[in-house]
């Protein structure tokens, strides 16, 4: 198991990437139900807040530009940026007509250009992010933002407020191991408080439709289980508190 495995090791592992991209193509046409609420959060931020303006949108983490071609659809009045440190999920975003007009460009969540973007997008991306990572990407992005912008991420976030939890996972697609973090929302609102954001709103996901379970002995993959607490989402033998996370740069 990989004790020092690094963020950047899982963006540029090439094995890896070719069929996680495979996997991604199964969206291309179909929303993701979590980049549906993405979506509706986006056009209400720019409906209420960049009304009369092109606002300026990254999608860090960009993967091969699902999400951007979903927005680009919906939110047509944006100039959209698509980041990412794999440099084959770029080239297929550069390569994909239906993606023309939007910019990709090799960006890293820790190091952003300054006050460049009205929206910041981080689509499950800190969950990989060690303590350290994290708080240097949550300062990266906030000094990304110009005054009055937005983050809007993705991320595993629960209750539990004295329980940070850091696992290594080993399974098929990575069997030298994968660092997950489940952080608590109290400590994820104090890191973001101390780089500039206002309070940040946590909105619990819960998908609106079942997953199959997978058999044992196959990789691990998102399923549902129906529970009195709601449908609840697995991974293996993990659940996770996947939320939608909403913060505002103070002006």
């Amino acid at each position: 198991m990989n004790e020092n495995f690094s963020y950047q090791d899982y963006v540029t592992d090439e094995s890896f990437l070719a069929s996680y991209n495979e996997y991604q193509a199964r969206y291309s046409e179909r929303i993701r139900e979590s980049d549906k609420v993405i979506i509706s959060l986006v056009k209400k931020i720019v409906s209420e807040h960049f009304i009369g303006t092109n606002p300026t949108i990254l999608d860090i983490g960009c993967s091969t530009g699902n999400l951007l071609l979903h927005l680009k659809n919906t939110v047509p009045n944006a100039n959209y940026i698509g980041g990412d440190l794999a440099e084959s999920s770029l080239n297929l975003c550069r390569n994909n007509p239906k993606l023309e007009g939007i910019a990709f460009e090799k960006l890293d969540v820790t190091n952003l250009p300054c006050n460049h973007y009205h929206i910041v997008i981080v689509n499950a991306v800190f969950y990989l992010l060690d303590h350290i990572e994290y708080e240097r990407a949550l300062k990266s992005i906030a000094q990304a933002l110009k005054l009055g912008g937005y983050m809007i991420a993705y991320d595993w976030a629960h209750p539990f407020e004295h329980q940070n939890i850091v696992i290594n996972e080993t399974s098929l697609m990575h069997p030298n191991g994968l660092r997950l973090c489940f952080r608590p929302m109290k400590f994820i609102a104090e890191k973001m408080l101390a780089v500039g954001f206002d309070y940040p709103d946590f909105q619990p996901f819960e998908i609106p439709i079942k997953l199959p379970k997978p058999s044992y002995d196959q990789e691990v993959i998102t399923y549902t289980i129906e529970s009195d607490e709601g449908r609840l989402m697995f991974r293996g033998a993990l659940y996770q508190p996947w939320c939608h996370i909403v913060a505002k740069k103070r002006s």
